[in-house]
């Protein structure tokens, strides 16, 4: 019986170690049909990739070819478009307070007319008159940066080094005053269509509000206050651009002076400064001349009309009427209205239509 026992363990033992040294020679890789899968897995992937890379190669090269057909001019005005359609959507809430306060002189501070408009309106309500200012900002904002765009690339003809600081002021009024003057009409035609009381204007959408101003005040109330504006816009812009400017060409120069890599151009520099840079010009230029701006605003409305007598396009001595008129029934705290709101609202406004718009001109390749 021992014998026995002793035997069937041996032949239990010889089994077992048989076991291991067959799976110790089995090959690691799997049997070979695995490895055929695995393998032919992997030609596929290969494939999909390489397919892939010249599909975007082809799309890439032809995105190319029509940027280069393209006009110049256009792909420069596209480029100040695209930033003023990101940035305007972005920041319409701000817009929609600094309005209620400014234009409709809504009591309350900007958090409680901020939760007014939800709870009246709902998160929408929040974005309401965005489609009418993008009517406005767009021409405005591609017309504002081409021009400047120009004007200062015509005063650095024949010039070594940069332009002086009444050189960019000079530029920058110009282009806020052409810019005005072209798409004053659009201006005119958001404001009365936000102001309080005309909602029936806006229901019935742009081009009818449009035409009942034409019929019922002529076309020249299009330009109501147009002169108050560029009084007010021809200012800001130059700020605006000056400081931008200045803060540039001073990086550049620092940067250059540091020795990394020589000489730098406008397109080398980081994204992250056209941001910063961005958003404390549009902060300078805005608190500079924000009282102007607040009266012509309110010189566009046609309660401004009576109290000011003033004429079809406004002029010096109507502002200083509304000037008086403010300060009177509602102090200097008046001529700040909506403030809080703007700064908050064009701090990060100027920095990322700034900074788009310097992104699509090299994606554009408009060099200027």
């Amino acid at each position: 019986m021992r014998r026995r026992s002793e035997s069937e363990a041996e032949g239990a033992g010889g089994m077992a170690s048989t076991s291991a040294r067959a799976i110790s020679l089995a090959p690691r890789g799997g049997t070979p049909g695995s490895r055929g899968a695995r393998g032919r897995q992997h030609s596929s992937n290969n494939l999909k990739a390489r397919v892939q890379v010249r599909v975007e190669t082809k799309i890439g090269r032809a995105c190319e070819a029509l940027i280069d057909r393209t006009n110049l001019h256009l792909r420069h005005l596209v480029s100040g478009a695209t930033a003023s359609v990101v940035a305007r959507t972005l920041l319409a809430p701000l817009e929609r307070v600094k309005v209620e306060l400014q234009i409709n002189q809504r009591p309350g501070g900007a958090v409680k007319i901020l939760a007014g408009i939800v709870k009246g309106e709902g998160v929408a309500g929040l974005w309401r008159g965005n489609t009418i200012n993008l009517l406005r900002t767009v021409p405005y904002r591609s017309l504002n940066y081409y021009t400047y765009d120009n004007t200062r690339a015509l005063m650095l003809q024949g010039k070594d080094g940069e332009l002086s600081v009444a050189q960019r002021l000079v530029c920058g009024a110009t282009a806020g005053c052409v810019a005005i003057l072209c798409c004053f009409p659009l201006d005119v035609l958001r404001t009365r269509m936000l102001r309080k009381g005309n909602e029936a204007f806006y229901k019935r959408g742009a081009l009818s509000t449009l035409a009942h101003i034409i019929r019922a005040e002529g076309p020249l109330a299009l330009y109501s206050g147009v002169i108050p504006a560029l009084v007010s816009i021809g200012p800001s812009n130059a700020v605006f651009y000056a400081t931008y400017d200045a803060l540039r060409s001073n990086h550049l120069r620092m940067a250059s002076s540091a020795g990394r890599g020589g000489p730098q151009r406008e397109e080398k520099m980081d994204p992250k400064f056209s941001l910063l840079y961005g958003g404390l010009a549009g902060i300078v230029a805005e608190t500079s001349v924000y009282p102007l701006e607040v009266l012509r605003r309110r010189l566009q409305l046609a309660t401004v009309v009576a109290a000011t007598g003033r004429g079809a396009f406004g002029n010096l001595r109507s502002m200083s009427r509304l000037l008086r008129v403010i300060l009177a029934r509602e102090g200097l705290r008046g001529l700040y209205a909506g403030a809080l709101p703007t700064a908050c609202q064009v701090l990060p406004s100027a920095a990322i239509s700034y900074y788009i718009f310097e992104e699509a001109k090299k994606t554009l390749r408009v060099n200027k």
